[in-house]
């Protein structure tokens, strides 16, 4: 094999370890982080927090978007606020959470396949949530929506 053959089996190599499969996780628990977050409310918008805005049913920052919109190689939706306010919020949010997810997932959990309490909490305190202790009280509500009632 030549030096370009080389050189593009290097790349081909490197973009199939940078993306990892997405995670396949129950419609229930989107519902609950969903419910959670704005009580589904689509027409939510941007709500302040501290320092940035959350935004859509999902309440999803501008950092979030972009880390996942870098993982997934593209603009996701378009743009943050299209994404996460637009006519297609939901699935569009959803398909954030899910790069976003890939992303952090098993960087949070030191390479151990995450469960749904680590993406509950990844979701809310970012790629180390999973780690925080201030991500154990959004859990237990995540958790007690997804409880059989």
């Amino acid at each position: 094999m030549n030096s370009s053959g080389v050189t593009a089996l290097i790349v081909l190599l490197c973009i199939a370890a940078s993306h990892q499969q997405l995670p396949s996780l129950p419609e229930e628990f989107f519902r609950c982080i969903c419910l959670v977050e704005s009580n589904c409310n689509n027409n939510i918008g941007c709500v302040p927090d501290p320092d940035t805005l959350s935004c859509g049913p999902y309440q999803i920052k501008n950092a979030f978007w972009i880390d996942a919109s870098q993982f997934a190689g593209r603009n996701i939706g378009g743009s943050w606020l299209e994404c996460t306010t637009g006519r297609n919020n939901q699935a569009c949010s959803r398909e954030t959470m899910l790069y976003y997810f890939a992303r952090y997932g098993r960087y949070c959990t030191n390479n151990r396949p995450p469960t749904l309490q680590d993406y509950a909490r990844i979701h809310n305190g970012g790629p180390l949530g999973c780690r925080h202790h201030y991500t154990a009280g959004y859990w237990d509500k995540v958790r007690s929506c997804l409880e059989p009632r």
